[in-house]
């Protein structure tokens, strides 16, 4: 495709601007003519200095899994098999449903040569999706005109949960370097179960010291004995349709998906038994506690089959459904939301029944308020209504609060960070 560029545009405004002024004066009709002549040989030169589309080869290359709610990596390799060189602009053809800041790259092509680009892309929604296309548009030295053309170059990805704060947090822990997430760091002691040794540090409770370590090193060496965690701790999150709304992003329930696998990274590291059950009106997914070397295999695929939908959610078939398996105390961080007493009356009788022989961790999300832009009537009672289910919102929660339930007030940017150091610091 040809593609007059603005340069040549202006270029040409400008000729014509000197022919109308050459009606009035004769003596500028011959500079016109020759800058006419001259501005087509070189719009003439731009053209056929642009390799041509069978002269280049394109690339995509990402990941076979994309997180959502992520800045994924795409890259795009284009390879120069021609003697010109050229200017590329590069749009990729990804899938609708995506966004990303960035989407179109520029690079300079040289004579056989290859160049690589990246942008990143931001999945909004969970399943298998297709890249179709390429757009490529070539510009010229003088940057009079571009030839534009599409490769089809067909991959495709799936969308998973977010693998990649996943990753960052595995590799994080295991350069002891947590803390930098924003995590809190391990805190050692226990009772009896052993877990390393280290030098004597004043404070340190004397009747720990190794004296056969000691005697060995010449200085003074402490016991150091892990927490002896064998619990269970199990996420509870509510698909149904109090979850299904957008919030920023993704729906409340794309967030809870995305902060229970780290969650589940987190009680892995602490040789705790986690497991998950995903319901609304029914149960959709659930796999018991556990650990061992099949442990993201068992949690990664439910959570990414699942999916938010409009539906009623019975937290009372969940809870008979989880009395009948849970057989000693646990650990239970809820994902669901608050909405007024009347609604969320079943919801608040779950939490409190599971208090009694349970830890329990409510996970909601801060709703913000907007402010009051007019002073109409609807805009104001719109104001009054939104404010009394805030402090409605709030009275309950401290009722839950007495009740032994505690609350994680979360949002989009903080959800992962505040789930994780609440169960680190229980």
């Amino acid at each position: 495709m040809f593609l007059p560029l603005k340069r040549l545009l202006i270029l040409l405004g400008f000729a014509s601007a000197i022919a109308l002024c050459g009606i009035f004066v004769p003596s500028l009709m011959l500079p016109t003519v020759l800058f006419d002549f001259a501005l087509f040989f070189a719009a003439l030169y731009d053209f056929f200095s642009i390799p041509r589309k069978d002269e280049l080869r394109i690339e995509r290359m990402h990941e076979k899994y994309l997180s959502i709610g992520a800045e994924n990596p795409i890259r795009i390799s284009l390879q120069n098999l021609s003697r010109k060189h050229a200017c590329a602009q590069i749009r990729d053809g990804y899938p609708e449903i995506f966004s990303s800041p960035h989407d179109t790259m520029r690079c300079n092509l040289p004579s056989f040569s290859e160049s690589n680009v990246e942008y990143r892309l931001v999945p909004s929604k969970k399943g298998g999706f297709t890249f179709d296309f390429v757009d490529v548009r070539l510009q010229g030295g003088f940057r009079l005109v571009a030839r534009q053309y599409r490769y089809h170059t067909q991959t495709s990805a799936t969308v998973f949960p977010n693998i990649i704060d996943l990753k960052k947090y595995l590799r994080m822990t295991t350069a002891h370097r947590i803390e930098q997430l924003g995590y809190h760091k391990r805190e050692f002691g226990g009772e009896s179960e052993y877990d390393f040794l280290r030098e004597y540090i004043p404070g340190d409770d004397y009747k720990r010291i190794h004296w056969k370590a000691t005697a060995k090193r010449r200085f003074p060496v402490t016991i150091i004995y892990d927490r002896e965690y064998n619990r269970n701790v199990i996420a509870l999150i509510d698909c149904g349709r109090m979850m299904s709304t957008r919030y920023q992003l993704l729906t409340k329930f794309d967030y809870a998906v995305n902060a229970t696998l780290v969650l589940a990274a987190a009680a892995r590291n602490r040789k705790d038994l986690f497991g998950i059950a995903i319901f609304s009106d029914t149960v959709k997914e659930f796999v018991a506690p556990r650990r061992g070397t099949s442990f993201f295999s068992g949690i990664l695929p439910p959570l990414a089959r699942a999916e938010a939908e409009y539906r009623h959610t019975d937290y009372l078939h969940i809870h008979s459904f989880l009395q009948k398996r849970l057989r000693k105390n646990s650990i239970l961080f809820v994902f669901s939301e608050l909405y007024n007493r009347t609604i969320s009356a079943q919801l608040v009788a779950m939490l409190s029944i599971f208090a009694r022989n349970h830890t329990v961790r409510f996970v909601s999300f801060e709703e913000k308020e907007e402010e009051v832009e007019g002073n109409t009537t609807e805009e104001i009672t719109r104001w009054i209504l939104q404010m009394e289910l805030a402090l409605e919102k709030a009275l309950m929660i401290r009722d839950l609060e007495r009740k032994g339930v505690h609350t994680i007030r979360v949002n989009s940017d903080d959800i992962t960070r505040k789930v994780v150091n609440a169960y680190l610091s229980s």
